[in-house]
């Protein structure tokens, strides 16, 4: 994936490996960061957590953080998980 829209926005998704972080600037151009091996219930995590601060800006952390959380353990549980490209 190279870009995905949030909240009518389009962010330019760069996957590496750490942690994540999303970037709403003043321009038009948004990126969204995710720094977290995505085959990890962390990287799952992480992925809805940036997505959450791409859809609300203004969302509070602990609140990003609590429902990310929440929203990913019950995906894992669920069986989501990343599909290998062969």
């Amino acid at each position: 994936m190279k870009t995905h829209v949030f909240n009518r926005r389009r962010f330019r998704i760069v996957l590496e490996s750490v942690d994540g972080l999303c970037d709403i600037p003043q321009t038009k151009e948004y990126d969204l960061f995710i720094f977290a091996d995505l085959r990890t219930k962390n990287g799952l995590v992480t992925a809805i957590h940036e997505a959450l601060h791409a859809e609300d800006k203004d969302m509070k952390e602990s609140e990003v953080d609590r429902i990310s959380k929440e929203i990913g353990s019950f995906l894992w549980r669920l069986g989501y998980r990343l599909r290998r490209n062969k």
